[in-house]
């Protein structure tokens, strides 16, 4: 029993270590940690589902959703056989994500009624229903996402950074719907609560320069968007990906 928890630990300290060189884009080194995972996975379906998640996250990073799409099933195949129940929640959220809108609705629906019958899952909830919103939002149907946002928002009572989180994209879809004061009020209110927690919050402060500059209120604007910018133009990853938003807040920011 020990060797099989040590050999567990291993393979999710190197998935994990995996995860990380995806995220800064090294997928070459992160797939060869996968297949030394795998190999001392062996036969448990726990590792094997933790491999295949991460491995088609990477996929899904470099942008071969054909290649992940396979690897998020395998995952929740062996997630729900091995009781896995976390993992297998964590793959119903990848599959919501590498498809089209009506699988993003479909696996979010089949995630969170997994996540209602397992509550170890119940972690999960938050992001099923966050990456729903951003899928309305993608397909411009804001009144469908706002909904789904402030179900998400009552998922994250109780974990400050994620409920910053998920109250930016409420004030974003409040905003894209013109509903421009209530997005404003609300806001103003995460901000001061960032702002408390030593958060500088740049993206509430975009939404509060955009807000502004739709009511008219140029000074406010302009403040907003230069507390935006000290902290995005200093993000290489904003500054490499967001050229237009950039450019508009140096344009709000005079």
């Amino acid at each position: 029993m020990a060797s099989e928890i040590g050999m567990a630990d291993d393979v999710l300290d190197l998935t994990g270590q995996a995860r990380q060189l995806g995220l800064a884009g090294d997928f070459g080194t992160a797939h060869q940690l996968i297949d030394r995972a795998m190999r001392l996975a062996g036969g448990d379906s726990t590792g094997r589902a933790a491999c295949a998640i991460e491995r088609g996250r990477l996929y899904n990073s470099a942008g071969q959703r054909d290649l992940a799409r396979p690897l998020f099933d395998e995952a929740w195949r062996l997630a729900r056989e091995a009781g896995a129940h976390v993992l297998a929640a964590d793959a119903a959220h990848m599959l919501a994500i590498v498809g089209t809108l009506d699988d993003a609705v479909e696996w979010t629906a089949i995630g969170l009624a997994y996540v209602g019958e397992h509550p170890q899952a119940e972690p999960w909830r938050g992001p099923l229903l966050n990456n729903l919103g951003w899928s309305y939002v993608d397909a411009g149907r804001f009144e469908d996402a706002l909904p789904v946002f402030e179900q998400a928002v009552e998922a994250r009572r109780g974990q400050a950074r994620e409920l910053r989180i998920a109250r930016y994209a409420v004030v974003r879809t409040l905003r894209a719907l013109r509903r421009i004061e209530d997005a404003r009020r609300l806001a103003e209110e995460v901000a001061s609560v960032a702002e408390a927690d030593g958060d500088q919050a740049p993206y509430v402060h975009e939404e509060l320069a955009e807000c502004h500059a739709a009511l008219g209120d140029v000074e406010r604007a302009r403040s907003s968007a230069r507390r935006a910018l000290a902290v995005l133009e200093n993000d290489p990853a904003f500054v490499g990906q967001q050229p237009h938003r950039l450019a508009r807040l140096r344009d709000l920011a005079g």
